[in-house]
């Protein structure tokens, strides 16, 4: 579960274009603290400040994504490289 925690809160962070220092100082702790919460047990008040911080719901933080998509495709001869499937019908529909 943890992986899914530290796996979403670092993609709705890039998401964003938000560090993770941003987010743990937003939240008011170390960034240190912010790692071991993301890949250990974290506390449930804990969780609450990070979807707090990130302006998700708790449930979003914990749910699996199964959209791995991610690589690179030429379109008229320029190559782009993506890394959801967003990002990559952003592409096709240049």
């Amino acid at each position: 579960m943890e992986k899914v925690l530290a796996e979403n809160v670092k993609r709705i962070c890039k998401d964003q274009n938000k560090q993770l220092k941003d987010l743990a100082k937003d939240m008011g702790i170390d960034p240190a603290s912010l790692n071991r919460a993301m890949y250990g047990n974290a506390r449930l008040d804990t969780i609450e400040k990070i979807a707090l911080g990130l302006g998700v719901s708790v449930k979003s933080l914990f749910e699996p994504m199964y959209d791995n998509v991610e690589g690179y495709i030429k379109v008229n001869g320029k190559i782009y490289q993506f890394n959801s499937r967003e990002e990559l019908n952003q592409i096709l529909s240049i």
